[in-house]
């Protein structure tokens, strides 16, 4: 991997962390640049533009929890009532806490139509449904996009128990 290749993933994952603790009202290109520990110049060098930083630092992060999640739960088929259950009991836990936030305020701001919010809670969504058939016997039993709506929405209604109590 070349220096600039090297330097640029390590802007990744520091972004990444950063978007996970401290969500998406905190991305100005200079912010950013701090927190990867180089210049905003450097960054649009690396990345073109800030909205395509943003498409691949959400893109690793989304990759991760799908990476844990097979690690967690396997690649293999089951039918859709048990993949739901395992995919709540999972996502649940407090170690998926800043991604599922971060889901959601992406996806707040992908309804008021922002860019590159929408854009990007399009394509992981897709990515979501896809990663969610693939792991269904009988994607007839039920709809990869039905289960992946019933997953959001337990996702959503425990996140609200959580903040209110």
């Amino acid at each position: 991997m070349s220096t600039v290749e090297t330097k640029k993933q390590a802007a990744i994952e520091r972004i990444a962390n950063h978007l996970l603790t401290e969500g998406l009202n905190k991305t100005g290109l200079r912010l950013l640049a701090q927190v990867a520990d180089t210049s905003d110049r450097m960054l649009i060098y690396y990345f073109g533009s800030k909205d395509a930083l943003l498409d691949e630092v959400l893109g690793t992060i989304a990759a991760q929890v799908t990476g844990q999640l097979d690690a967690l739960l396997g690649t293999h088929q089951r039918t859709a009532a048990e993949l739901l259950a395992q995919l709540t009991a999972v996502t649940s836990n407090e170690a998926f806490a800043p991604a599922v936030q971060l889901w959601f305020e992406l996806v707040g701001l992908a309804a008021r139509r922002q860019e590159p919010y929408l854009s990007n809670a399009r394509v992981l969504a897709g990515n979501w449904i896809t990663w969610i058939a693939a792991r269904l016997e009988d994607p007839t039993e039920q709809a990869p996009e039905d289960l992946y709506a019933h997953l959001e929405g337990r996702l959503m209604l425990k996140m609200l128990e959580g903040s209110s109590g």
